[in-house]
């Protein structure tokens, strides 16, 4: 009895065993020996703005801060570059939509009311163009994890050169000034899935804004005076973006 069971065990196994041992077929074996390779990349983002609060804010009470947040999509071409067997050098020149809502909360009485009524809605629409090393450890069957790492330059169609005041309706288009260009640091990390006719990417990313963006006067040189005191509330605001990439090259 105990042979017949030992047996049963050895037919159920063996197959399994012994598949587990055979290579696997590889899909587009010499997809990275290629000094030079191309695709495109779609994305979802969440924004947001770090806020350092300035010596106006502290005295007056007042609270800077981002109410929710709201997802955007990326857009990307891909060059790639073999640099060497593990390493990559990766441009992808894009565009990018999002937006952030800010608001100004009296903090000082306690009573948590909003200095301007509503949330400020602050929209983005980036021109970027990211440049990036790709770390790539050796590959597994049809799939091989990466580490990715650069910088990426983004200009901002969306805001506006100068302060805009609707003096009938009170109400203002633009409560802060913010700088169109910003420089950005990315790191993130991702896995890459070789299939039969292309190779696909899922990729996770975090990039975060190295400059100050406030502005406090417009192309004329000039703080209206009616909203100049939003500006005053902020010391330093950078931008930070977290991006869900997929990539297909």
């Amino acid at each position: 009895m105990k042979l017949h069971f030992t047996t049963i065990i050895l037919l159920v196994y063996m197959p399994g065993m012994l598949w587990a041992q055979m290579p696997k077929v590889k899909n587009d074996p010499t997809h990275d020996d290629k000094p030079i390779h191309f695709g495109f990349s779609l994305g979802l983002n969440v924004m947001d703005y770090k806020i350092e609060h300035s010596e106006a804010a502290r005295n007056d009470g007042v609270f800077v801060g981002l109410k929710g947040l709201s997802p955007g999509i990326n857009i990307h071409a891909i060059s790639n570059l073999r640099l060497a067997e593990n390493f990559d050098l990766r441009a992808l020149p894009g565009i990018s939509f999002g937006e952030r809502y800010m608001y100004f909360e009296n903090i000082s009485e306690g009573d948590s009311s909003l200095v301007y009524g509503n949330p400020y809605k602050a929209e983005s629409s980036y021109l970027e163009l990211p440049i990036l090393i790709k770390y790539k450890s050796k590959r597994l069957n049809n799939f091989r994890p990466y580490l990715i790492g650069g910088v990426n330059i983004r200009y901002d169609l969306s805001i506006k050169g100068e302060y805009s005041y609707d003096i009938d309706n009170a109400v203002s288009e633009q409560l802060i000034m913010l700088s169109k260009p910003d420089f950005f640091g990315e790191i993130g990390y991702g896995m890459d899935f070789y299939l039969t006719y292309f190779k696909f990417g899922l990729e996770v990313k975090y990039s975060f804004g190295l400059t100050n963006l406030i502005r406090r006067e417009d192309n004329n040189g000039l703080p209206p005076a009616e909203i100049a005191r939003y500006t005053d509330y902020i010391d330093r605001i950078s931008s930070h973006i977290v991006i869900v990439s997929f990539h297909f090259e």
